[in-house]
């Protein structure tokens, strides 16, 4: 099972503690992984077709990199064998401009017919799998909705993109978008765990899907109400400012 996990913080943060923990929890996810964080509000991404864990280590590039890694936000995306892809453009996450931002993606789950999308905007991401197509249904979505209304919020912008997409396109869905300030995530079929730390310099938040967290700390269950189509929280610095259903 792929996993994915994300930190928030009010300040550039260095994710030598955690990154390597969730690479460790995800040593069964042997189909290589990738990193997203921004530098100077722009999205960049290391990918690798590597286990991330493999005789008893992280791998080195994933620990390098952990090091060295300074954003707010911060991205990871643990791929296994089922999810397709076998190329490192085609790993997670991806990165896409729209809106006035940059933007990175991350997703988990299974999503029938949705590789049959074809997105009429560009730039086109021209990974052939589909959590690129799920992205790009967003950004098409959500472009149109603002081009309709130049006021709409990007979280309502989101929120309305999802619903026509888990429409159009049922399926299991767990994801993270970012932009340089900002961390949407959204679930409809497995939980994600989320927990705010402190540290010197202030708090941080995570948030993964790993089903028991990465520490022993008291990490609080974010779980899809049945009877909506998903749960959608947004998440500024290690604040959640809105949780709720879609």
């Amino acid at each position: 099972m792929c996993d994915i996990f994300a930190i928030s913080a009010g300040y550039k943060h260095t994710p030598k503690k955690y990154l390597p923990i969730f690479a460790e929890k995800g040593r069964e996810n042997i189909n290589g992984w990738g990193i997203g964080f921004f530098r100077d509000d722009q999205a960049f991404t290391e990918k690798s077709e590597e286990q991330v864990f493999s005789q008893e280590q992280v791998h080195e590039s994933f620990q390098r990199l952990a090091r060295v890694i300074d954003s707010r936000i911060i991205i990871s995306h643990i791929n296994c064998p089922k999810s397709g892809g076998r190329h490192t453009n085609h790993r997670h996450p991806f990165k896409l401009s729209f809106l006035d931002h940059s933007w990175l993606f991350a997703q988990v789950g299974v999503v029938k017919h949705i590789e049959e999308y074809r997105t009429t905007e560009k730039p086109r991401l021209t990974a052939d799998v589909y959590t690129a197509r799920i992205l790009e249904f967003l950004r098409d979505r959500m472009v149109l909705l603002h081009n309709q209304n130049p006021y709409i919020s990007l979280y309502m912008a989101l929120h309305i993109s999802i619903q026509k997409l888990v429409s159009d396109y049922p399926g299991e869905y767990a994801f993270f978008l970012a932009n340089e300030s900002v961390l949407f995530a959204f679930c409809n079929y497995r939980q994600l765990m989320i927990l705010k730390e402190s540290e010197s310099m202030g708090d941080i938040l995570l948030i993964t899907s790993i089903k028991e967290g990465l520490s022993q700390s008291k990490w609080q269950q974010i779980m899809p109400d049945p009877q909506s189509l998903g749960e959608l929280l947004v998440i500024a610095g290690p604040d959640v400012l809105y949780a709720g259903d879609v």
